[in-house]
């Protein structure tokens, strides 16, 4: 029986509202990034897009079999 590793990082799914910083005229759209905290999240993203918190989902594991 093969164990299963836990990670004590658990991934997050976190959702935004985001807003190109080039085009502030367009209408929001939904950007979804995966991370260890919203911290990281926004790093990620808060360079190309204004963003507002939408939602955080369990990352969803991959399964090679």
């Amino acid at each position: 029986m093969a164990t299963v590793p836990v990670s004590s990082h658990p991934l997050f799914t976190f959702l935004f509202l985001a807003v190109r910083r080039a085009d502030l005229r367009a209408l929001p759209h939904r950007e979804a990034v995966t991370a260890a905290n919203e911290h990281h999240a926004r790093r990620l993203l808060a360079r190309d897009y204004v963003l507002v918190f939408a939602g955080r989902l369990p990352a969803r594991e991959v399964s090679h079999g």
